[in-house]
């Protein structure tokens, strides 16, 4: 059943590089060609389709980006093959990509076989938490030799007043929590320049000298990854 759905719902174009931009893809083409190329278990990167059932009396919205017009590039294990899909948002409450089918459901995607799925131009993987004994997602800030940065986009929720003279609805608040990985271990961290100097290490001086002169900040993340490139890559 998993396997009809994923050809019924989803639809990709094939590139072997970054796909080229194209019309948006409507994500119930049943384009099948693209999936039943890749490998005879190809279909079965998604689990099933699920109706969307909002919190109720809850403000704004559990989903990572701002709507489902988004770039989805899926890069498979041991092959070249890219895949494009032009309709994709990550649930945060179920930690999940997902893709709308219909005005009340959505294709979860897993990532079996997935490398790293790059949406917008951010890549994501899933990774083993031996803490946790489980896999998560989470987003690549930095990727190098010795160590990662990485980051885990998730929702809280601030809880609303029931009396009605209030007013005070509940709210989705989106989070963030960074780490660096070596191996399997992951240290939380916090983005600020005292961190990010030491995991320079012997570079630290010239890529302060560098941050400087580029005007970079220690606290957005592609700003991160460009000082840790120049440094350490």
């Amino acid at each position: 059943m998993n396997r009809i759905l994923a050809l019924l719902f989803i639809a990709f174009t094939i590139g072997t590089g970054l796909a080229q931009d194209r019309d948006p893809v409507n994500a119930n083409n049943n384009n099948l060609a693209a999936l039943a190329t890749f490998g005879p278990d190809g279909a079965n990167i998604g689990s099933s389709s699920v109706v969307i059932n909002p919190a109720k009396n809850v403000q704004g919205s559990y989903h990572l980006f701002k709507n489902w017009n988004n770039r989805g590039v899926f890069v498979f294990d041991d092959s070249d093959k890219k895949y494009l899909l032009r309709n994709i948002n990550f649930n945060l409450d179920r930690q999940v990509f997902e893709s709308k089918v219909g005005k009340d459901s959505v294709f979860t995607f897993s990532f079996d076989n997935v490398k790293s799925i790059v949406v917008n131009g951010r890549e994501f993987k899933n990774m083993y938490v031996p803490g946790q004994r489980g896999n998560k997602t989470f987003e690549i800030v930095f990727e190098g030799t010795d160590f990662a940065i990485v980051k885990e986009n998730y929702i809280t929720i601030t809880e609303g007043s029931d009396n009605p003279m209030i007013n005070r609805p509940s709210k989705f608040v989106k989070e963030e929590d960074y780490f660096v990985r070596r191996g399997n271990s992951m240290k939380p961290i916090r983005l600020k320049k005292s961190t990010i100097l030491k995991l320079a290490g012997s570079e630290a001086d010239q890529l302060e000298d560098y941050v400087k002169k580029n005007r970079l900040s220690y606290k957005e993340d592609a700003d991160v990854r460009q000082m840790l490139n120049f440094a350490l890559n």
